[in-house]
């Protein structure tokens, strides 16, 4: 069961220059922030590094920003 169904945070990736890694880390906060519980920040960041593919990543990312 996808239990991120239909969460979304506030994050606008144009202009964004960091490394994976803080994208990643600036994901978890702004979902902390939005009430995301551990399990759900998880099940979309296993998702995103699964493949070890950058674009991967960022298009998983982007499927939970409002913009």
């Amino acid at each position: 069961m996808n239990t991120t169904q239909n969460k979304m945070i506030d994050f606008d990736f144009r202009g964004f220059k960091g490394t994976t890694q803080a994208t990643l880390e600036l994901f978890q906060h702004l979902a902390k922030e939005k009430g995301w519980t551990s399990e759900e920040i998880q099940n979309v960041l296993t998702e995103a590094t699964k493949h070890d593919d950058e674009d991967h990543l960022i298009a998983t990312i982007l499927e939970y920003c409002k913009y």
